[in-house]
Order: C-alpha cells, then sequence, then structure tokens
C-alpha cells in the first residue's frame, strides 16, 4: 500500500511529543511545585518564591532539552519532510521528495506501537522512548491503517 505526499507540520510534532512526555512525566513536574506549596503553607512564604522558580525556569529548560533531544532527531525530520510512505511485508519504506534526502526502511520489527490521534498517526519505533514517526490522519485510510497494524503486531 502507497500512500503518497505526506508530511505533519513541526508544531504538530513537537505538540503531540510534550502531550506524550506530559502525560507520562506529569507528576515528576507537579510534585516540586506542591511540595514547595506545602513548604509555604507549613513553614515559611518564601517557598512560593521557590515554586515560581520551579515552575517559570526549570520547567521550560526541561521542555527545551525535549525540543533538543527528540525534536532534532532523524525521525522528527523524517516526519516534517514530505514523502511518500510504502508499506509491505518488509516494513516500511520512506520515499523523500526532496532529492538530498535518501529513501529510508523501517524493518517490520522496528515499529513498536501504533497511537492513533484526531490529527495524526503515530509509530512508536524501537530505540529511545519517544521515537516516532508521524503521518497525517487525513492521507491515512482505515486499510493502511489495519496493514500497519499487523505489521506491528507481527513484530512482538
Amino acid at each position: 500500500m502507497i500512500v503518497e505526499n505526506c508530511c505533519v507540520t513541526s508544531g504538530s510534532y513537537m505538540r503531540q511529543l510534550c502531550y506524550m512526555f506530559l502525560a507520562d512525566n506529569w507528576l515528576w513536574m507537579a510534585l516540586p511545585v506542591a511540595v514547595c506549596g506545602m513548604l509555604a503553607i507549613f513553614i515559611d512564604v518564601r517557598f512560593v518564591i521557590v515554586a515560581m522558580m520551579v515552575l517559570f525556569i526549570v520547567l521550560p529548560m526541561v521542555l527545551a532539552l525535549l525540543f533538543f533531544y527528540y525534536g532534532l532527531s532523524p525521525e522528527a525530520r523524517w516526519s516534517i519532510m514530505e514523502k511518500s510512505l510504502d508499506v509491505d511485508e518488509n516494513g516500511i519504506t520512506l520515499d523523500f521528495t526532496d532529492e538530498r534526502m535518501k529513501k529510508h526502511v523501517i524493518p517490520k520489527d522496528g515499529v513498536r506501537s501504533i497511537i492513533e490521534k484526531d490529527d495524526v498517526l503515530i509509530l512508536m519505533l524501537n530505540g529511545r522512548r519517544y521515537t516516532c514517526l508521524m503521518i497525517p490522519a487525513s492521507v491515512v485510510n482505515p486499510d493502511v491503517t489495519q496493514v500497519l497494524r499487523q505489521l506491528a503486531a507481527q513484530a512482538h
């Protein structure tokens, strides 16, 4: 099955990546602020300043590291560049319209799981935790989704 000329915007890619990261790590981000809030109530009001520093300085820096580590990865470039997807029994072949990019093959055991969102289809790839290939949901019909699900199921 071939999906022609698909790409996601960089904003959409980073938005979905941040949603996944925050869904997994919200407790570690809210806990220091909550602890400082409790310390401000019971010990000293100056802990509110510490909580504000954590909220407005530390957490944006964590998200900046997320951008540099995952937003500048090859998989992010694959997602935001215009390409054609060829899904077959060997895996997924990415054929980019830009002549500077080579074809890339994601083997059939390279897809860990598939997440369906309203605007994108996220193929979680093996490797790092948030390594993924995003395909716009508008170009993916149910047949392609079924083939991709079978491909991911065969890998496990």
